[in-house]
């Protein structure tokens, strides 16, 4: 593929003036405002601008065309370049050149890196850590709920998050980490389907407070049966309820949960691979009991009977019967039953 730009868009980008274009918008990141997200997209040539407009905005909404963002991202990599070496720096003119060189590609290592060495040098120098924390997590959380088809499955963004939520741990700043299961990683989830990044976070949130799972299941559970088909959201569902630490509690959700799903199941007749995986691995924990299994097996077999022999869907039915069959554990007992 030809790396030479088209004489149009050469035309445009020395119509404008890069600086000025930088500065607009690189200033939406250095002056994020308390307590809001950011809801960011993109203008493709379809919605052009007029001269001197650089990004239109409607409260927390904002829309850049990618050719000013292109051209704010030269100035910004100029800057960033400019700042290596043992050259004091000017920490917001750097925030805001990593800011908008993220913007356009979520996966530059450096722009994240030097975020990290530029946030831990001012919490070195500023007891006020809360205030830096919580720009940056405001910062990220912008870029990984809004409606950017890369920026929600980043693994190196939702990796920074991780650090970041760390730096939190750290200096004893509190966060609200079930607001952050249901309000960023599940509005990622929703963005990009199979957002194996953003349930992999979500592990690494719950991993952090182990008792969230009893609060936040019936969420999970909610939003798996509104995507029926992302078998990363089951699989965090999965790993939800395995998480909740009171045996008979997870006995009593686990069954609940698969009640529920295998009726909606039943009703729509879900026969797709990431439903059923869900459903066999339910029924092979130990923690259901044997009249459940046999409703499990019954609609396998029903769906089973009325699929083409040899098909995909017969295939996955057959699979996740067969594989409950091999797999399944002994029924737990619960505390009354010992």
């Amino acid at each position: 593929m030809s790396r030479s730009l088209e004489k149009d868009l050469l035309a445009h980008l020395k119509a404008d003036d890069p600086a000025k274009v930088y500065r607009d918008i690189s200033t939406i990141f250095t002056e994020l405002p308390d307590g809001e997200l950011l809801e960011i997209e993109f203008l493709g040539k379809s919605h052009p601008l007029q001269q001197g407009v650089n990004y239109l905005r409607d409260g927390m909404a904002v829309a850049i065309p990618k050719l000013r963002l292109i051209q704010a991202f030269f100035v910004a990599r100029q800057i960033l370049h400019s700042c290596r070496g043992d050259i004091p720096v000017n920490h917001d003119e750097v925030m805001g050149a990593t800011a908008v060189m993220l913007l356009m590609d979520p996966e530059h290592l450096t722009a994240a890196n030097t975020r990290k060495r530029l946030l831990l040098s001012t919490m070195e120098s500023n007891k006020s850590n809360d205030f830096a924390l919580r720009r940056e997590k405001r910062f990220l959380d912008s870029l990984l709920t809004s409606r950017l088809h890369r920026h929600t499955k980043s693994p190196v963004l939702w990796s920074h998050r991780r650090w970041l939520l760390r730096q939190f741990a750290v200096h004893d700043v509190p966060i609200d980490l079930q607001h952050d299961i249901k309000n960023v990683v599940m509005t990622a989830g929703t963005w990009h389907i199979r957002n194996y990044p953003a349930w992999h976070h979500a592990r690494f949130l719950l991993d952090q407070n182990p008792r969230l799972a009893t609060l936040i299941v019936d969420d999970v559970k909610d939003f798996c049966l509104s995507n029926h088909s992302d078998i990363s959201t089951w699989s965090f569902l999965s790993y939800t309820i395995d998480k909740i630490e009171d045996s008979q509690r997870r006995r009593e959700i686990c069954s609940s949960v698969l009640a529920e799903v295998l009726r909606i199941t039943e009703s729509l007749r879900w026969t797709n691979e990431s439903v059923w995986v869900f459903l066999r691995n339910s029924v092979a924990t130990g923690l259901v009991d044997d009249g459940q299994y046999e409703l499990f097996l019954a609609t396998n077999r029903a769906f089973a009977a009325t699929t083409a022999n040899g098909s995909g869907v017969w295939r996955n039915l057959d699979g996740a019967r067969r594989w409950s069959e091999m797999y399944r554990l002994p029924i737990i007992a619960g505390p009354s039953e010992t």
